[in-house]
């Protein structure tokens, strides 16, 4: 049986949800109107299987049953069940540990984002003038280095991992940002009393940096899929247009494997395909150069401004 989050927990904003729960998540923002209310997803301590039975999409981390239902696992940090509006979880590590915070913010946000028609696009996300520019691309792109750059010149970081899109707006869903201890050595970041997660192939820590955002939607002011280029090479940077710029979008869904499951392929595309026409969509390769992401950051001020 599932256990309530206690009461006079304070509901905190995380992708435009209003979300309960008991756990600590010092990324997220607290919601902007306290006292009564309904929250939009509920984390509660549960029962939660191993696997589901007979799920359309099977993977190491993540299953999808035929009606929706969302399993996330992670051997050593616990399982969680993911409902439309209820998440249940099992624990297998302390509420507090920064490998929690990484899961949450990462596959679990994901698959609720998916269960409510927000496009969940693996990348960080930065405000920039009152306007929200998206960075994806896989892993080691630079997407969350490239966030702290920013964050550390004044502009908000609103998501880590996964930016939750809806409606060509980005919806914050907290200001931390996971960076290894190199990329912190170079911003000049003193990483001693920072929370680190050891889980991982590379080690990284838990950063808060640059001013909170609202807890308020951001409209999309540009999209840049993020490439790694060589040692030594040139930053480039070009803008993608019609299909290319909505294929370039839909690559970088997290899980895009849950696309076909409810129909979600075609609700997908119509976001890509809207955000194309409202935003600049470019392509940038930065140079494998940790003393040069500074020229980076330059280029992503100059496209929005």
């Amino acid at each position: 049986m599932a256990r309530s989050v206690r009461s006079g927990v304070p509901d905190l904003y995380v992708c435009g949800w209003r979300l309960r729960t008991g756990l600590t998540l010092p990324a997220a923002l607290p919601w902007p109107e306290p006292g009564r209310g309904a929250p939009d997803v509920t984390f509660s301590a549960g029962s939660v299987p191993a696997s589901l039975e007979n799920p359309v999409l099977d993977l190491e981390v993540l299953q999808i049953g035929s009606r929706g239902t969302a399993l996330v696992r992670f051997n050593g940090i616990g399982r969680f069940l993911i409902h439309k509006r209820q998440v249940l979880t099992a624990l297998d590590i302390r509420r507090d540990a920064p490998e929690l915070t990484a899961v949450i913010f990462g596959n679990v946000t994901a698959a609720i984002c998916w269960r409510r028609e927000q496009l969940a696009l693996h990348g960080s996300a930065v405000a920039i003038g009152g306007k929200a520019v998206l960075l994806l691309g896989r892993a080691d792109t630079g997407k969350s280095l490239l966030a702290a750059v920013l964050a550390l010149r004044g502009h908000s970081a609103l998501s880590d991992e996964v930016a939750a899109v809806s409606r060509k707006h980005c919806f914050p869903a907290g200001s931390a940002l996971c960076l290894a201890d190199d990329a912190l050595k170079a911003l000049g970041i003193d990483r001693r009393g920072l929370p680190q997660s050891r889980r991982w192939r590379t080690p990284k820590r838990l950063w808060h940096g640059g001013p909170a955002p609202e807890p308020r939607p951001y409209p999309i002011a540009a999209v840049v899929c993020l490439k790694k280029g060589e040692s030594g090479g040139r930053h480039r940077m070009h803008r993608l247009k019609d299909e290319a710029a909505i294929e370039a979008i839909l690559d970088q869904v997290f899980r895009r494997g849950m696309l076909p499951i409810l129909d979600s392929a075609r609700a997908a595309k119509r976001e890509a395909r809207a955000l194309v026409g409202a935003a600049p969509v470019v392509e940038f390769t930065i140079a494998r150069d940790l003393s040069r992401i500074g020229a980076a950051a330059d280029a992503i001020e100059r496209l929005v401004r």
